[in-house]
């Protein structure tokens, strides 16, 4: 016995890979201080300087929402503040949550550096997960980063192309006042840091992705096991010679125990997520109204056509990715409940029937994730459609208003 656990040991440390994809050690949450470590540092003056800087940005443009005197540029600050909301609760959530992302990660990394199970489709299936999770966070870098450029330099190039002064700051704000040359310069530049800092604090915003990824495939893992319980039931009476009813129920023991890790670990995630659909469900139907007001309205400069058509790409991107993603992870459920009431669950002692059929009502329904606050929105495809349509609803209200 000892001989064949040793054996099976040695094949799974064999077969295991650098473990999970965490997203926290990637070079933008080093930059923003999200990053792995901040589980045992806390709060550091670094920290503190780019939640400072996130907060005067936002505070400065919801100011100037009520100094401006026209109506594109007064949209432009709306846009700007509800942004700035959305990148200060990042920190915040990520600042708040780092123990629980820090006990996430820690389970993913484990379960996919050592499988529970030596089925060649599983691997397969954690490595497919972890390119997947690699891709998707070096598009949100590609994203983030090429919003940089025309979020700073399309208004004043615009500008400087049509024969004006090319001194126009990104956001139009009314206060601080820049009548000045110097007082320009030290806006402009203000602006210039915070934009960087906000395109940094929107690839961590997205970031998420990873996680849920990795979580499906955790799901899928599962559902393949459930699938293959006899094959495994057999090559286990044959290793550990013992009759095949007991080493089925042994089988079907570990998938109950690994999908109520599952569920812990996703409930521990929970706050994190609801709070990141939170955010972006609370502010991205009025920034895209207040983005393509002016393409809608004909009242508009290359700059700003520009600048809106690369924005509205990048939200629709990620308000699309949000809700697809959270709903696929939550939807495993109601396939482990498929998978397990066709086990031969049937036939075992009323320890284990307890143990399933608790499992079994517990996973009818698939668990979405709900915006905090609210148990309305859930983080479904129908919420993404219902947005955009409720974006066409504030760009409506606001052509009225003008």
């Amino acid at each position: 016995m000892e001989s064949v656990a040793m054996g099976e040991g040695e094949q799974r440390k064999t077969n295991s890979s650098e473990g999970c994809v965490d997203y926290r050690k990637f070079v933008f949450c080093r930059l923003m201080r999200t990053d792995d470590g901040l589980v045992k540092r806390g709060i550091t003056g670094s920290l503190l300087i780019i939640m400072v800087t996130t907060v005067a940005m936002e505070t400065c443009s919801f100011v100037s929402i009520f100094m401006s005197k026209q109506l594109q540029s007064c949209l432009d600050c709306v846009r700007s503040f509800l942004l700035g909301n959305l990148v200060t609760m990042v920190l915040f959530n990520e600042f708040a949550n780092r123990k629980r992302l820090a006990r996430l990660h820690d389970f993913l990394n484990s379960s996919m550096s050592s499988p529970r199970t030596d089925l060649p489709e599983a691997q397969e299936i954690l490595n497919k997960a972890r390119e997947e999770a690699s891709s998707s966070l070096r598009m949100y870098i590609i994203i983030f980063s090429g919003n940089i450029a025309p979020m700073i330099l399309a208004q004043p190039l615009a500008e400087w192309i049509s024969g004006h002064s090319w001194k126009k700051l990104p956001i139009p704000w009314a206060f601080p006042p820049s009548d000045s040359d110097v007082k320009f310069g030290l806006v402009f530049t203000f602006q210039c840091i915070g934009v960087c800092i906000a395109n940094c604090l929107g690839m961590v915003f997205m970031s998420f992705s990873s996680i849920t990824i990795q979580m499906t495939a955790m799901f899928d893992v599962l559902l393949l096991s459930l699938r293959r319980i006899e094959n495994r039931a057999t090559i286990r009476t044959q290793r550990e010679e013992m009759d095949y009813k007991t080493s089925l129920l042994y089988c079907l023991r570990e998938d109950v125990i690994f999908y109520q890790q599952l569920v812990r670990e996703m409930t521990s995630a929970t706050p994190h997520l609801r709070n990141t659909f939170l955010a972006f469900s609370a502010t991205v139907p009025m920034i895209m109204a207040c983005e393509a007001y002016p393409i809608i309205s004909g009242n508009f400069t290359i700059g700003d056509l520009i600048r809106s058509f690369v924005f509205l790409a990048i939200q629709f991107t990620c308000w699309a990715q949000t809700c697809t993603k959270l709903e696929t992870m939550t939807d495993q459920h109601e396939a482990v409940f498929r998978e397990i009431y066709q086990t031969p669950w049937s036939d075992s002692g009323p320890v284990y029937k307890r143990l399933v059929y608790t499992t079994l009502l517990f996973s009818t329904q698939p668990k979405h994730i709900k915006a905090r606050l609210s148990n309305e929105i859930s983080a479904t495809t129908s919420t993404f459609y219902s947005f955009v349509v409720s974006s066409f609803n504030w760009l409506s209200i606001i052509r009225k208003m003008n």
